[in-house]
């Protein structure tokens, strides 16, 4: 499929987002059935818990039986404003504000049961204020905006011995929501100790095989490719901010994710070790993560496939997933259809930037460059292999200059080799210049 294919299919999707004003189905909204309201049975926990999983996993004709209201979903918008390092879309900041609660965070537009508690309609939760959180400070709201400043006191709020909790009440251990929240903290309040401690805490839940299983309790030790992700992301975000010690984890981790978060065909796996139905959350994660980690080619395949096997083109939408059945047909709005458009923009954004670098050519700057961000990004995706080929390229083309006395062009193949080394250490990679001799003249 050709780059402006997945454009058109990411417009499409993004286009229907829109129109729908961003509200759409959930997967976990089922307590929100006018049916089930008047039936008197949203009083009692296992009734709840029944009707919600029943919505979430039986017909689609159900939904509509059970009359569950179109909701629009703040997570929805945080990922079309560019949360979790994506595209910004949308300029939705304002309405992201407007939704934020009393207490400073954000929430679900539904009630929801989990096996242990249950969580009223519209309550503030980690992962949605990190996500909002997250998407306003890319959109460039300064830390010290009241906004950021009463979600960074809902954030500290869930902090418990050591972690984030997901809610405030209860004492649950989830990491990925646990190292979300220290990001997001991290964000607002560089180098606070409470942040410090949780991906330390993170750190020290890693298995021996490199994965993280998704909480502590015994319901919650399974390993997923979507969390599994979202893990790897962030503590390579938290490694570009500066912080040292995470190398070997992230290499353990990404190692892990690849080897069995894939099938043999490279295609996401919705569990890890485990094939059957395939979630297209869990397609779309795995086409951010990839591109985060440099592997391009792999994020591209999947997007292909996915645009292939999972975009219905009459109505606009990518299926739910695909299983052994077919497709599954529901359409989810901030679980399938943002999530796509996130990760679609991602892929065709990084397959831009790469096109910018010619990696037969040495890299100069002139100075100014007006390509420059774009050629750092472009950097920052490349393969290992293609980065240190490139940083090859050009010391040699650099050396050949040094000799000939071509004082311009070394001053160009300087500047390029000067910002491969400073984007080589942000990916914690050691580049050597042997005998070239850098120039002193400001980038």
């Amino acid at each position: 499929m050709q780059g402006n294919d997945l454009i058109a299919v990411r417009d499409r999707v993004l286009a229907g987002i829109v129109h729908a004003n961003f509200a759409g189905a959930d997967p976990f909204d089922g307590l929100e059935s006018g049916v089930f309201r008047l039936s008197g049975l949203g009083r009692f926990r296992m009734a709840r818990l029944t009707w919600l999983q029943a919505i979430k996993r039986g017909p689609r004709a159900l939904r509509h039986i059970a009359i569950i209201p179109a909701l629009q979903n703040p997570k929805t918008l945080a990922l079309l404003l560019g949360a979790a390092d994506g595209v910004r879309l949308r300029d939705v900041a304002g309405r992201l504000c407007q939704m934020q609660n009393e207490d400073g965070g954000w929430g679900y537009p539904f009630a929801w049961q989990a096996r242990a508690f249950y969580v009223p309609r519209g309550a503030s939760n980690a992962i949605v204020t990190s996500f909002a959180v997250d998407a306003l400070m890319t959109g460039g709201m300064a830390p010290s905006d009241p906004v950021l400043h009463r979600a960074a006191g809902f954030l500290r709020g869930l902090w418990r011995d050591g972690y984030f909790v997901y809610v405030g009440q209860g004492d649950r251990e989830i990491h990925n929501a646990s190292l979300w929240t220290a990001w997001t903290l991290h964000r607002i309040d560089p180098g606070n100790e409470i942040s410090r401690k949780a991906v330390a805490r993170v750190l020290a839940a890693q298995r021996f095989d490199g994965a993280w299983e998704y909480g502590t309790r015994s319901h919650h030790r399974f390993v997923d490719g979507f969390h599994t992700g979202y893990i790897l992301d962030l503590l390579d975000r938290f490694r570009a901010s500066g912080m040292v010690g995470l190398d070997d984890a992230i290499m353990r981790g990404y190692a892990f994710y690849r080897a069995e978060c894939f099938d043999t065909n490279g295609r996401p796996r919705s569990f890890a070790k485990r094939d059957g139905y395939v979630d297209c959350h869990a397609v779309a994660q795995a086409i951010g993560t990839l591109c985060r980690f440099g592997d391009l080619p792999a994020a591209k395949k999947i997007a292909d496939w996915a645009c292939e096997a999972l975009f219905d083109a009459k109505r606009g939408v990518f299926y739910a997933g695909l299983g052994r059945f077919g497709v599954d047909r529901r359409n989810y709005m901030r679980w399938t259809q943002a999530w796509m458009v996130w990760a679609l923009s991602i892929v065709i954004e990084k397959a831009a930037m790469e096109n910018i670098l010619n990696l037969l050519l040495p890299l100069t700057f002139e100075h100014p460059d007006p390509t420059r961000l774009e050629k750092e990004e472009a950097l920052r995706v490349l393969s290992e292999e293609a980065f240190r080929d490139l940083f090859k390229v050009t010391r040699i083309e650099a050396q050949k200059m040094r000799v000939s006395g071509d004082m311009d062009a070394l001053y160009r193949l300087t500047r390029g080799l000067k910002t491969l080394q400073r984007i080589g250490g942000e990916r914690g990679l050691v580049l050597r210049t042997g005998p070239v001799q850098f120039l002193h003249e400001q980038e």
